[in-house]
């Protein structure tokens, strides 16, 4: 619920004329949308449907203002939205504001959006779930360990627990039940590799330091094994964000066939953290050239896959390790590229299939492009479908920002979007519509006609 002030006139009034005056020369309409809240505001400003004016246009001002000392030109703008922001320290506030030449002109439209749309940070109507809570085909995909697969030759329990003795002398082990309770949570019955117990009995906590030298592993702080969001930081539904990003997001495939292309999975299991996000991970699923309890990295600026690291966790902590990014640079090309695609591509297929098995290929049964998961469209087009009745019954989301360099008008993205949530008997997109008190309106003008 908005605090009841966010729907009062006066609130947003002086944001409102701030605008109006920063507008460039010869504006008719200026605009303001996006989202306010939490102590916060991000949005697009538009002087008659343009965003290149303004932005050549502060440049000017704020030139003047450097050489002058002066106040910048959002100076103004922004004294009034960290007002209007202090107002809603609990939820963001989609908003449009629309000040025209003349003050009678001037409007406030609060948008509630339903749990069905999601905002993004150029547009407060990014996309909608037509199927709540659904996720893309790959994200639902497992993995499984592949028949006759086995520790490396340099797994070593023993040597692990030897390092951990020497290195951490203070260290208290996991609790028995702990081990047993971790590997009971588990799929499919997967048991922990020897290494794994190993580390974990001789330390349940703690930061593994090693040797410091050049191109040699230097440790990590141990991941504990009730140990809060690190143990799923890395599954598929987290790694998830919108739609409109994931939909396409695969894992690149790891060229020497050792580790499974999936977007993550519980069998990768964590034994470490580097202190920056990254996770190093036990793979209990290797693909058909790794072993059982080889090491991967979990990238946190990647949003699926894992790395190869070491065949072995005493390989690991011996320091015979390979390059950091290995796999990682396609997956940030992906990373990159995802969710800002014009076409009507099905999305499940723009990447690797999800067989889990490293060889690319589709896996059977998964949709072919003419019952496509998710499209992400303009508005335009999106009526065109709706009118023509073409709307994939298939679809889960909908996206309707595809290129967000131009992101759609607001007014547009709301009314494609309420006939798609009709279409699938959804709760609508609402809209509070403010306006200037008629008494303001009719003072505005005899000012104006007495200043003539």
């Amino acid at each position: 619920m908005w605090a009841v002030s966010l729907t009062e006139w006066q609130t947003w009034e002086p944001f409102v004329d701030a605008l109006r005056r920063s507008a460039p020369p010869g504006t008719e309409v200026s605009e303001f949308v996006g989202m306010i809240g939490r102590g916060a505001w991000q949005g697009t400003y538009l002087d008659d449907g343009a965003a290149d004016v303004r932005r050549d246009h502060y440049r000017e001002l704020a030139r003047e203002a450097a050489r002058t000392g002066g106040r910048g030109p959002k100076a103004d703008l922004d004294d009034a939205l960290r007002a209007v922001a202090g107002l809603s320290p609990d939820v963001e506030q989609p908003v449009r504001v629309r000040a025209g030449a003349r003050s009678g002109e001037d409007v406030v439209e609060l948008v509630t959006l339903p749990p069905a749309v999601v905002s993004g940070p150029v547009t407060p109507v990014l996309e909608v779930v037509l199927e709540p809570g659904a996720l893309p085909a790959q994200h639902l995909a497992t993995i499984a360990p592949l028949p006759g697969a086995a520790p490396a030759p340099s797994a070593d329990p023993d040597a692990v627990t030897r390092v951990i003795v020497e290195r951490m002398p203070d260290a208290v082990g996991a609790a028995p039940d702990e081990i047993t309770a971790a590997e009971a949570a588990l799929p499919d019955g997967v048991l922990l590799p020897g290494e794994v117990r190993a580390l974990y009995t001789a330390a349940g906590s703690g930061n593994l330091k090693l040797a410091a030298e050049e191109g040699r592993f230097g440790g990590f702080e141990i991941v504990p094994l009730n140990g809060g969001f690190l143990r799923e930081a890395f599954l598929p539904a987290a790694r998830f964000s919108t739609w409109t990003a994931d939909a396409d997001a695969f894992a690149a495939e790891d060229p020497a066939g050792r580790v499974q292309a999936a977007i993550g999975s519980p069998l990768w299991f964590p034994v470490g953290t580097d202190g920056a996000g990254n996770v190093y991970a036990v793979d209990l699923a290797p693909a058909a050239n790794g072993h059982v309890g080889q090491v991967v990295l979990l990238y946190h600026e990647l949003r699926a896959g894992a790395a190869y690291r070491a065949e072995s966790l005493a390989a690991l902590l011996a320091g015979q390790v390979g390059p950091d990014r290995i796999g990682l640079d396609k997956a940030d090309r992906r990373g990159d590229e995802a969710g800002h695609r014009g076409d009507e591509l099905d999305q499940r297929g723009d990447g690797p299939g999800q067989r889990g098995d490293g060889t690319g290929q589709r896996e059977p049964g998964s949709r072919p492009s003419a019952e496509p998961e998710f499209l992400n469209l303009d508005p335009a087009a999106w009526a065109e479908r709706l009118d023509a009745g073409t709307v994939p019954t298939t679809l889960k989301a909908a996206g309707l920002v595809p290129d967000r360099t131009h992101p759609p008008a607001l007014t547009d993205a709301i009314s494609v979007a309420n006939r798609l949530l009709e279409l699938r008997g959804l709760a609508p997109i609402e809209v509070t519509r403010l306006t200037r008190p008629a008494q303001q309106k009719r003072e505005g003008l005899f000012g104006r006609l007495f200043s003539r």
